[in-house]
């Protein structure tokens, strides 16, 4: 299965529509969507570019980021897009599940959650699904003590709750995003952990998962 992974949009239609013409050429079944739609809690901007997305006729599967306002999961209601937010959804034999938000920082965003409350939310969410090799997880925040959550002077800052779900799970596949300057590709236990970098500069993935995962990191040229 190749799919498509993105991150931090924050309103770019127009790398947006870009995707979508890359899409459209290859054969791509997914679009994975890991939050910071909107530039700043605008569920009309998260509906123009998620709209955008589903556009290139494939399904696109999100979870809304800090930037964004949480309501978007039940006020953005477009055929092909599906909000996985605290759900489990299965696709092409994959099961398809995330949580939204990241950690409370210094800057107020609309949605921010603490350790505690991640913790209790994929725990539940994990809980529900026996296949943990088959489950690709999305969420905004990455996982703590990574390639991927690593600010420019050196401080980890993801979450270390998600990183121990990680753990014990084993997911096949972490698509995430936050950390702009923290774009790469790493590994936490048995689980392949992917943040695309910015779609606003226009970074994406392209992932194939067959058994195995392969990571290409991309940009729109």
């Amino acid at each position: 299965m190749k799919i498509i992974a993105i991150t931090d949009v924050h309103g770019r239609v127009n790398q947006a529509l870009r995707i979508t013409e890359i899409i459209k050429r290859e054969g791509v079944k997914a679009i994975l969507l890991a939050g910071d739609i909107s530039r700043y809690k605008s569920i009309e901007e998260a509906h123009e570019i998620i709209k955008t997305l589903t556009s290139a006729g494939i399904k696109v599967f999100y979870v809304p980021g800090n930037m964004d306002d949480p309501k978007i999961c039940e006020e953005v209601n477009i055929e092909n897009a599906v909000c996985i937010h605290e759900k489990v959804v299965e696709f092409n034999g994959y099961i398809i599940t995330g949580i939204g938000g990241a950690l409370k920082g210094p800057f107020n965003t609309p949605f921010e959650l603490s350790e505690e409350n991640i913790l209790e939310m994929l725990e539940k969410l994990m809980g529900r699904i026996k296949c943990g090799r088959r489950v690709i997880l999305v969420t905004h925040n990455p996982p703590y003590n990574t390639k991927v959550d690593e600010l420019g002077f050196g401080e980890h800052v993801g979450s270390k709750s998600l990183r121990m779900i990680i753990e014990k799970y084993k997911p096949v596949l972490n698509v995430c995003g936050h950390i702009h300057e923290a774009r790469g590709l790493d590994k936490a236990h048995e689980t392949i952990v992917v943040n695309p970098g910015p779609l606003m500069y226009g970074y994406y993935s392209v992932i194939n998962i067959d058994g195995d995962v392969k990571v290409e990191l991309m940009r729109i040229p």
